[in-house]
């Protein structure tokens, strides 16, 4: 009996480890997310226009190392959003991104950005067609259900340096990207530049960008795709 005791107590505390575990989100990222406002367990940046971000985090990933992409979408007038989640765990966030849409009425265009495994809720819930959804961009990932159908824009951004996301198992979704989405590899970059944060997984590979870059790189290859006649376009070798 002390022995199952023993044995459950120490599956407990393994699964607790599992649970608490989660990438740390750089210093600099943090101190920009403390800028922002608090609404609820989201963290908000407030723009000026009627067009809205919300990005979703890679799995096990703090919220807090989108923050310099959420900054520099904010710097052009957006509204950006980051939504928190249970233990770090943004695939599960379907519904509560559909209710971040709804809860601000003024936004009247929503483009969804999900990096690794928030692919998961961003595909979700544009597979449920909102009516103010406008877009969509993938950060290192892919869209998890058909979204061939859909009339929006998206585009889909991989690194040539990325050790986590296999590219070519990628490009077996790519038949799931609505029809006209654009598919841009940035050079240099790896799977955790497109946010800020220490991974100890060690299988990333090295990238010859800083994360600042690969951020700023990002944020203008999104904005130049989705607004390009507000934009100076960028072309990165």
């Amino acid at each position: 009996m002390i022995v199952l005791f023993v044995i459950l107590i120490i599956l407990i505390l393994a699964l607790l480890a599992i649970l608490l575990y989660h990438n740390q989100a750089y210093p600099e990222a943090v101190a920009i997310a403390n800028e922002m406002e608090r609404t609820g367990r989201d963290y908000y940046f407030h723009g000026d226009s009627h067009i809205g971000f919300i990005i979703f985090s890679g799995a096990k990933t703090d919220e807090k190392a989108y923050a310099y992409v959420a900054k520099l979408l904010h710097d052009k007038g957006y509204t950006v959003v980051i939504p928190k989640q249970l233990f770090h765990l943004s695939m599960f966030g379907t519904k509560h991104g559909q209710e971040i849409m709804v809860s601000n009425p003024e936004i009247r265009k929503w483009i969804l950005i999900g990096h690794s495994l928030g692919g998961m809720p961003v595909s979700r819930i544009a597979s449920a067609q909102p009516e103010n959804l406008y877009g969509i961009a993938f950060l290192a990932t892919y869209a998890s259900v058909d979204l061939s159908a859909l009339e929006i824009g998206a585009i889909r951004l991989t690194a040539d340096h990325d050790g986590i996301m296999n590219n070519d198992f990628m490009m077996r979704y790519d038949c799931n990207l609505p029809h006209d989405a654009a598919n841009i590899m940035l050079r240099g970059a790896n799977h955790q530049g497109f946010a800020a944060y220490h991974s100890t997984s060690g299988r990333d590979g090295e990238a010859s960008l800083s994360w600042q870059e690969q951020n700023e790189q990002t944020v203008q290859l999104i904005l130049d795709y989705f607004f390009p006649q507000h934009t100076e376009s960028v072309t990165y070798e």
